[in-house]
């Protein structure tokens, strides 16, 4: 009651300031004079504050967004009981504005009442549907926090939402992050299922975890081929289509299926599988439904599956298709980075050389800082700290630590304390011949880990 008491002292003396009359700031916030003044002057708990008007209100007198809504929690519950006709659009304008405090509050005091979690629920949909990821987190732990029923759909789709808010560059969160969802992934709707496979199998890509990104692979494959075949049964009878509503075409989740299993085979030195797993995403233009999309999703697959035959290759210490596979990548510039940090990763273990790639491609490695999305900076990580390993080999001191330093500052950025240590290792061989200048830089990185004190020293995957 004494912030509602708040509200209203605080708007009629901005009033007067401005020196609006009751009739003038009706006209200003298009609320009529009579209910204006019921508003203003009597008991809140007869007259609550509606938030449209509130907003009006504000934006009369001149005021920034938001302003007084820490007041306006309590005008949620002024009766006595939630209403939702005040509540959900004040949560809604707060999620918003980034009010992250007055939500905490107003949920609060919903969860007095846990039948108000589906109010909560919906809300957290309405915020995420208005393309407010980060602003629907504190709603979905809400439900994650409250709700009772570990099969909830609902619980699953908020654990979903979170593991996507919560992705981003830092490796040890990320991890967290798909600890936490992937007990849910199968109480989902199929929908989300595809989904969320598909973004699990990024992220234990992201995180060197073969195990996981097998498994993960594996599901994906089944429910693909299940989710296929229902599609095609209800195309050749009479029942009623239901569109599959999912982020990308169904040909997607079947084809990334089959290169995350080729990959995680790939990994762990299994080449005869993964080149079995290559022959299942190579040519998929049999797959029925196709549309334009889908049709480029078929082209890029064959595209990955040349360059992974030739990665197998090159893997497998066969150099003599270095050269095809070189002009190859100069062909398809997406593959270069990946394709070049495996061609040095293999010609470090076999000892060829790679010189002449290296200047035939020297123009695009130069664009390769281009790449700040999550992949692309693991991807440079390791592209660098090869070429070091490649130029120590060579007696290229120099070159060794400058590509070493930046596979170090790549690691921070990624908090990827495996390869961090692995640098570290390789630089302090190196130290010896390092200028000033490194040295510095060295401090530099070293003094940036101190000061976040964030990694995880549990975690060795390169």
């Amino acid at each position: 009651m004494e912030q509602a008491i708040v509200i209203r002292s605080e708007i009629r003396k901005c009033m007067q300031e401005e020196g609006f009359t009751l009739g003038g700031f009706s006209k200003a916030t298009e609320i009529r004079g009579s209910y204006l003044s019921l508003l203003l002057n009597h008991d809140p708990h007869k007259y609550p504050l509606p938030m449209r008007h509130f907003d009006s209100m504000i934006q009369a007198l001149g005021k920034p967004e938001g302003w007084l809504y820490e007041c306006y929690v309590d005008e949620c519950f002024i009766t006595g009981k939630t209403d939702r006709r005040r509540v959900e659009p004040f949560l809604l304008r707060c999620a918003e504005l980034g009010k992250t405090e007055c939500i905490e509050r107003v949920l609060s005091r919903l969860m007095e009442n846990l039948n108000q979690l589906s109010l909560v629920f919906e809300i957290a949909e309405k915020v995420h549907a208005a393309g407010n990821q980060q602003g629907a987190v504190p709603f979905y732990e809400c439900v994650a926090e409250h709700e009772k029923h570990q099969h909830s759909e609902t619980l699953a789709i908020s654990q979903y939402r979170l593991f996507r808010a919560a992705l981003g560059q830092d490796l040890h969160k990320n991890r967290f992050a798909a600890t936490r969802f992937a007990p849910f992934r199968k109480r989902l709707p199929v929908e989300y299922q595809l989904d969320g496979l598909l973004q699990l199998a990024n992220t234990y890509y992201t995180l060197s975890d073969w195990r996981r990104l097998g498994e993960c692979a594996d599901e994906l494959i089944a429910l693909a081929k299940v989710v296929y075949q229902e599609q095609h049964q209800r195309k050749t009878s009479k029942r009623e289509k239901t569109p599959l509503n999912t982020e990308r075409h169904l040909v997607l989740y079947y084809g990334k299926g089959y290169l995350s299993k080729a990959t995680a085979y790939e990994k762990q030195g299994l080449y005869a599988e993964s080149k079995k797993c290559i022959e299942g995403y190579a040519d998929l233009s049999w797959f029925e439904g196709l549309d334009e999309v889908g049709k480029k999703e078929v082209q890029m697959f064959q595209i990955f599956a040349v360059a992974n035959s030739y990665t197998l290759e090159i893997l497998m210490g066969h150099s003599y298709v270095l050269s095809e596979y070189t002009n190859y990548l100069s062909m398809h510039k997406h593959e270069i980075l990946s394709g070049l940090a495996t061609i040095l990763e293999s010609a470090n273990k076999y000892g060829f050389s790679v010189d002449e790639t290296l200047e035939m491609l020297s123009k695009e490695i130069l664009e390769f800082k281009q790449r700040e999305d999550l992949p692309g900076l693991g991807w440079r990580l390791r592209f660098h700290y090869y070429l070091s390993i490649y130029f120590l080999g060579k007696g290229k001191i120099a070159e060794c630590i400058e590509n070493t330093l930046q596979s170090l500052d790549l690691s921070v950025i990624i908090n990827n304390s495996g390869a961090f240590a692995q640098a570290v290792a390789l630089f302090e061989l190196c130290r010896g011949q390092a200028t000033d200048a490194h040295l510095n830089n060295y401090k530099g990185l070293l003094e940036e880990v101190r000061k976040r004190e964030r990694f995880n020293l549990g975690f060795h995957n390169y």
